[in-house]
């Protein structure tokens, strides 16, 4: 009777230790996997405050968040939108853009394709990329960039603002019309 016992508990440790091998190719390939290196979330909204007073809102659709190598990254692939909110929380300006990426470690967000940035005061800009840096507050850009305002538009290359959109500079002014030349040279 012992000798069974001790035959059975045998068979049963020998099965239990042989069905727990783990093939080590298998398992470096699964932490080596992409998927292992990304997580991906949607209906996305992130929350900047400054003691305790919400001043920016982060929302898209889709966000995947790289976390491989030294620079983690969010992509906002189907759009983002940025609500830049003043102390009372009043929105002062808006960024919407059609892919946002977000490099953690540098504390900036890139916009890209079609971005538009609005203040609260009727201007509109618009360029092909557009550069928040979270730790300056400033919004900038080298490219071409288009400001519509209430009474003209202006042209540039480059442009730098306060996140609000208030105050900005222009750094190489191509063009500058009045609204209402502006419309008759598009109809020309």
């Amino acid at each position: 009777m012992i000798r069974t016992k001790t035959l059975f508990i045998g068979l049963i440790a020998g099965t239990l230790f042989l069905s727990c091998v783990n093939d080590l190719s298998e398992v470096n390939r699964m932490f080596n996997d992409d998927a292992s290196r990304t997580e991906v979330a949607t209906d996305v909204e992130i929350i900047y405050s400054d003691s305790a007073i919400v001043r920016v809102r982060v929302q898209g659709p889709k966000l995947i968040r790289y976390l491989e190598g030294t620079m983690p990254t969010d992509v906002f692939p189907e759009g983002v939108h940025v609500d830049f909110l003043e102390k009372n929380g009043e929105v002062s300006s808006v960024l919407d853009a059609r892919i946002g990426e977000r490099v953690t470690r540098e504390s900036k967000m890139y916009a890209r394709d079609s971005v538009v940035l609005r203040n609260n005061v009727g201007e509109k800009l618009e360029t092909s990329e557009l550069i928040w840096d979270e730790k300056s507050g400033m919004i900038y850009t080298d490219k071409f960039v288009k400001i519509t305002k209430p009474d003209e538009v202006i042209f540039s290359y480059g442009f730098r603002a306060k996140q609000d959109f208030s105050e900005y500079e222009l750094l190489s002014v191509v063009a500058r019309m009045r609204v209402d030349e502006f419309s008759q040279e598009l109809k020309n």
